[in-house]
């Protein structure tokens, strides 16, 4: 029986990930959450999968009522690879930031 440390709830928001493969070449993906906790996520990743242990970099686009938003943005690990996405832990380190113009996603979701 699986058991977490936190509660996983389900929530769908943009993603922006971008991870440093072997090749030295930083790689970016846009992506979106199934469901998030407060020590990782669950990213559907469009058949694009990632290898477990990769370090990565997350961006999530966590919007408001009122139209406005806010980037929250962490490090983490992928721990598990599934046909339809990866689990990743976070590092329990993130930083808001109120815009990001440099991550072309399609917010309207």
């Amino acid at each position: 029986m699986e058991q977490r440390a936190a509660t996983r709830y389900s929530l769908q928001v943009p993603a922006h990930v971008e991870t440093m493969l072997n090749d030295e070449n930083v790689r970016s993906y846009k992506w979106k959450t199934r469901d998030i906790s407060p020590n990782g996520a669950f990213l559907l990743t469009n058949g694009q999968l990632l290898e477990k242990d990769t370090a990565i970099k997350v961006n999530l686009y966590l919007n408001t009522f009122s139209g406005s938003g806010s980037w929250v943005k962490m490090n983490g690990r992928v721990v598990r690879a599934e046909s339809e996405g990866i689990g990743v832990r976070f590092d329990g380190q993130y930083q808001f930031i109120s815009n990001a113009p440099d991550l072309d996603l399609d917010l309207n979701m």
